[in-house]
């Protein structure tokens, strides 16, 4: 325990060094500094590299009062046994490149030439230095040199010599430790190409008690290979990431250090500590991955710009993180509803449940004008939808109800607006109704607006809603506010009193009032020689022109952002303007807004739901369809929308 709660007091020391802590601080700062003046993505990019160069500095001109020199110091005293080149770096390159194992064949006479001993481990002072490799390779040489060799593998985890091994790493070194296996059933035979072959023992399982490791069964073990074997490799986990290595040292006369060029000198330095502490000193210390043949320092520059870089992603991270937190606290404040198509088909199995009330029912004078072919059903994930819905508190009833879809076989998307005196069949009452009507749902079947106005629109149009969004006019001026208002230009000075409209000539910057007005307005009036006079096309039909310019100017100030936080500022501000159903999750939404944004506002094609206005017995204006959507559809598109079923749509129109 003593041992372990030291390496963990090692690692962060090394970790939360006072060089370490200082860069942090100071490329952390330097970033926020950026932030605070420019919030642009060219500022965040900016920051990122001043706050890690800065960071970097600031390391260095701390870091080498700690390592006491350099990698030179912590290495000084142990010889030099090989430098392997970074192209030789493989598991076994000795097996077929004769300069490979000429070079493994020159260390391994260097190794023996720097003792008399038998047993040594092959160790390196952190992960990455590639010790496996040079202890696997300079085993393959001895073998091939005619030494009486063993291999074995004391780590268990992926990083050891197990990789490299179809017959798996139990039994092992950990059975044979803890008397679970006997030396002969854990050992292996490593056969090569020219017919030589060394035995190898694997690491067997996590060894549940680590002081095994040093007991009795393994030091008998080594002592019986000890008498047929001229050298006995232990490939152990780099010093300071484990204490097998320290236990293992009880059995060896020595170590050898792998290293590459980029080693920690503090680490180095408390590697060769713990091994002489543990009786298996360094013997001779072998460059790996190296492009060099003697061993130097690694340049100042070189480390310094990998924790720049390394303290720029580290920055970039914690942005990222931090915006996604505000999106996650933005996204936890939406209020959501159910979306239950499936409901209202079993409410119309069923039949109606309610009796219209005297606002919503009502009846035409003719009413063969409600006659039409129903559209054909859509395949499922053709279409990616969205239902927007806008609608009167006061009145309870919806204004706006607006259709986007976007075909997924790459056709243009389009939109399209269904008239608020649309008249279609209430499921909910079995009688006919105004389609804003259905945003009261059906109480009694616990069945909300937006569900039961989703299904209707799929039935008008035989796409299925995926998604809705619902505002009351209250929200769509927060939201329109909070994009900066949408420009809204006129020939003439128009107003509608009823709907608080009054706007100059020419074009306006208008905030969220004066936006709602607008889509709102149904009798508009233009100011024209001196008089006012009402504005030809008035009424739905030109209502739906208006809200779909405003959704498609929304919808280009929603999706340009320049920064994280311009993002989530956004967000925050329209979190709570609306009601979306509970199946649009955050990633959802995200991938959504992301596909969105590189559609060009210029490709949506926006189709008018043909309708001819008529009376009800009442002397009410309503509107009744008068052409199936699937011909609108084929008008439109032709073949190029993902489904073959629009030619029996059209089959169904033209029948």
């Amino acid at each position: 325990m003593t041992s372990t709660a030291a390496s963990i007091r090692s690692k962060l020391g090394r970790i939360f060094s006072l060089a370490n802590l200082v860069g942090a601080g100071v490329a952390f700062f330097i970033f926020l500094g950026f932030l605070a003046v420019d919030g642009s993505n060219l500022a965040i990019i900016v920051g990122a590299i001043a706050g890690g160069v800065c960071g970097a500095a600031a390391w260095y001109v701390l870091a080498p009062k700690s390592v006491d020199g350099g990698l030179h110091s912590a290495i000084k005293g142990i010889p030099f046994l090989g430098a392997i080149p970074d192209g030789e770096a493989k598991p076994a390159p000795a097996l077929s490149s004769t300069e490979t194992y000429d070079r493994y064949a020159g260390l391994l006479r260097e190794v023996e030439g720097q003792t008399n001993g038998r047993v040594l481990l092959v160790s390196s002072p952190g992960p990455g230095q590639g010790a496996s490799t040079v202890a696997l390779n300079l085993a393959i040489a001895a073998a091939r040199a005619g030494r009486r060799v063993m291999l074995i593998d004391a780590d268990p985890s992926p990083n050891g010599l197990g990789r490299f091994l179809s017959t798996g790493r139990e039994p092992g070194l950990s059975d044979v430790a803890e008397g679970t296996a006997t030396l002969k059933e854990a050992t292996r035979f490593w056969s090569l190409d020219d017919g030589s072959q060394f035995p190898m023992l694997p690491s067997g399982a996590e060894p549940t008690d680590l002081d095994a490791l040093s007991g009795v069964l393994v030091a008998d073990a080594l002592d019986a290979v000890s008498e047929h074997a001229d050298l006995i490799l232990i490939d152990v986990p780099p010093v300071a990431w484990s204490d097998t290595t320290p236990r293992l040292s009880a059995h060896a006369d020595g170590t050898i250090l792998v290293l590459r060029d980029s080693a920690d000198p503090d680490a180095v330095s408390t590697a060769v500590s713990t091994l002489t502490a543990a009786g298996a000193p360094p013997l001779g210390y072998v460059r790996n991955r190296t492009a060099a043949r003697a061993i130097a320092a690694p340049h100042w520059l070189r480390r310094a710009a990998i924790r720049a870089g390394v303290l720029g992603a580290v920055l970039l991270a914690i942005l990222a993180a931090y915006t996604a937190i505000q999106l996650l606290y933005s996204w936890s404040r939406v209020e959501t509803q159910t979306l239950d198509v499936s409901a209202v088909d079993s409410l119309l199995a069923e039949g109606p449940v309610e009796t219209a009330s005297p606002d919503d029912a009502v009846e035409l004078e003719d009413p063969s004008d409600s006659t039409l072919p129903a559209p054909a059903s859509r395949p499922a994930g053709a279409y990616e939808t969205m239902l927007i819905i806008g609608s009167d508190e006061i009145a309870n009833a919806s204004d706006v109800i607006l259709y986007l879809v976007r075909p997924t076989n790459g056709a243009d998307p389009f939109m399209v607006s269904l008239p608020r005196d649309l008249l279609i069949k209430n499921p909910c009452t079995g009688g006919e109704a105004r389609i804003n009507t259905l945003i009261k749902g059906c109480p009694s079947k616990d069945i909300n607006g937006p569900t039961l106005l989703s299904s209707k629109v799929a039935e008008i149009t035989g796409i299925a809603v995926d998604h809705f969004a619902w505002f009351h006019f209250d929200g769509f001026v927060d939201v329109i506010d909070a994009v900066g208002g949408v420009e809204l230009c006129f020939d003439n000075p128009v107003r509608d009193p009823d709907a608080g409209l009054d706007m100059p000539a020419g074009c306006t910057q208008a905030d969220g009032q004066q936006t709602l007005s607008w889509v709102r307005s149904r009798k508009t009036e233009e100011f024209v020689d001196g008089i006012w006079r009402t504005v030809p096309g008035r009424g739905d039909l030109a209502r739906n022109q208006h809200q779909q310019d405003v959704i498609l100017e929304l919808f280009v100030k929603l999706k340009r952002f320049s920064s994280p936080k311009e993002l989530t500022t956004k967000v925050a501000s329209v979190s709570q303007s609306f009601i979306l159903d509970e199946g649009l999750s955050l990633t959802g939404a995200v991938q959504l807004a992301w596909r969105l944004r590189s559609t060009d506002v210029e490709t949506i094609r926006r189709i008018a739901l043909p309708v001819r206005l008529t009376r009800t017995t009442k002397g009410q204006s309503v509107l009744v369809q008068t052409q199936s959507f699937d011909q609108l559809l084929l008008d439109e598109y032709g073949d190029t929308l993902p489904e073959e079923d629009l030619i029996n749509g059209e089959n169904a129109a033209l029948g």
